[in-house]
């Protein structure tokens, strides 16, 4: 996958160039501006995905946007999701479980969602599962990096969004 990192995904995905008054305000924080797109490429895009697929990030970034009905970013993940990996699609789908086979992916989809919705009720027992899903510790902190870092994309989405509607 291609990624332009001159793109701030965004003031790409809240439009924010018809903007200009929240464009300055973004600005006045470059640095944060700057340290959340490369976390962006960081969590979506690494340099080596190891077990998590470029797609499979894409999906489950979707999974987090929608479980919070943040429409543009949602909209944006499912883009990325369609160019890398279309055939995942329904793990974009917050309701969407996978059949009984997949147990890997359903532990995933399962704490994804618990972290998202109810981060206190997450327990060293859901890690637990996840490494009996066959999760080594790299992919743990993975797992967490990106959860961490949607849900943190997220609430700067509504903030801004926010100051651009008001």
């Amino acid at each position: 996958m291609t990624i332009q990192p001159t793109v701030d995904v965004i003031d790409t995905v809240l439009g924010l160039e018809k903007f200009p008054h929240v464009l300055k305000l973004r600005e006045q924080r470059a640095k944060m501006k700057h340290l959340t797109q490369t976390s962006y490429i960081a969590a979506i895009y690494p340099t080596e995905p190891r077990n998590f697929a470029y797609g499979l990030r894409a999906a489950l970034a979707a999974r987090i946007a929608g479980l919070w009905k943040s429409a543009e970013l949602h909209a944006h993940y499912v883009d990325l999701l369609k160019q890398e990996t279309p055939e995942l699609q329904s793990i974009a789908d917050p309701a969407f479980t996978p059949d009984g086979g997949d147990t890997r992916l359903a532990t995933i989809l399962t704490h994804v969602d618990l972290v998202t919705l109810s981060p206190k009720e997450a327990t060293r027992a859901n890690i637990e599962k996840l490494q009996a899903a066959g999760l080594d510790d790299a992919d743990i902190v993975t797992l967490a990096g990106i959860i961490a870092f949607v849900n943190y994309q997220v609430l700067v989405v509504a903030g801004l969004k926010m100051l651009r509607d008001n």
